[in-house]
């Protein structure tokens, strides 16, 4: 079942893609050579940072390379998030079960 990218996530993906773009040109890395140390290819690297479209591990891999994973990986700790910090002090299951 093919179904539309909700418009939040398309914002976030054009937001991410001008970051890690802007965080290229910042530290002055051709696309080139960000494409080969992250082990992707030109299209792939320009797709990913004019559209945002490409896959996790290829934003990560990018991300790593321009010094921003760390921030990606606190961006995702629930414990960021008021409701993460609200079920701090409860007993968290370890997997929820049906």
């Amino acid at each position: 079942m093919v179904t539309r990218t909700p418009i939040p996530v398309r914002r976030a993906q054009r937001e991410i893609a001008n970051n890690l773009s802007l965080a290229r040109r910042q530290q002055r890395v051709t696309v080139e050579l960000l494409a080969d140390r992250a082990g992707i290819s030109v299209p792939t690297l320009r797709r990913l940072l004019n559209e945002g479209a490409g896959s996790l591990e290829n934003y990560l891999r990018v991300a790593s390379i321009l010094g921003l994973l760390d921030g990606a990986v606190k961006a995702t700790d629930p414990l960021n998030t008021p409701m993460g910090r609200l079920r701090a002090d409860e007993d968290t299951p370890q997997r929820v079960r049906r």
